[in-house]
């Protein structure tokens, strides 16, 4: 993109304020997590909590599965909804809607989420909060892709009737397209 996606304007608002906005209609907590505080702090929406990414190790790369595994502990319910901050189109609706098919959902399963022709929708569903152990060994060993993590275990799929509340923003021709 060239440029921090959280705060790229899209009518106005921060694409990271408005995926806020978004999990606020559905979620009794909504937590940020980034190593940047004093970028974002300002555009995250009251009730929001931030959690202060801390780098990782030397031998690991930063990223949202990092991130993730940080920001789990704080987590006090069954399942967490994990969400990029560049999915314009998703909303409070759509949202509420997937959380109903929770209740079906395998107990072995670690996540419910959306699966795509290249994988997994990593940063698009649900993940069950009692995963966290299995994170941490697996960044313990080197991991750092969502990909390879959620392959080793049972993960439901989470059926999308309309594709494009998965668009997410990556190039400018993405965020002319909006």
């Amino acid at each position: 993109m060239g440029r921090d996606k959280a705060l790229i304007l899209l009518a106005g608002v921060p694409l990271l304020t408005r995926i806020c906005q978004t999990a606020q209609g559905v979620a009794s907590q909504v937590f940020v997590i980034s190593p940047w505080r004093s970028r974002y702090q300002s555009i995250i929406p009251q009730g929001c909590i931030f959690l202060e990414e801390i780098h990782p190790q030397e031998n690991q790369s930063p990223g949202p599965l990092i991130g993730f595994s940080q920001a789990l502990p704080q987590v006090k319910t069954e399942w967490v909804l994990l969400l990029a901050q560049d999915l314009p189109y998703l909303t409070p609706e759509i949202l509420q809607e997937w959380s109903l098919n929770l209740k079906s959902v395998a107990p072995e399963a670690i996540a419910f989420l959306p699966r795509s022709k290249k994988g997994w929708e990593p940063l698009s569903g649900f993940y069950r909060v009692d995963c966290l152990p299995l994170l941490n060994a697996y960044i313990e060993k080197g991991g750092t892709s969502f990909q390879g993590f959620l392959n080793q275990y049972l993960v439901e799929e989470l059926t999308i009737g309309d594709r494009t509340v998965l668009f997410n923003c990556n190039t400018s021709e993405d965020l002319q397209a909006l």
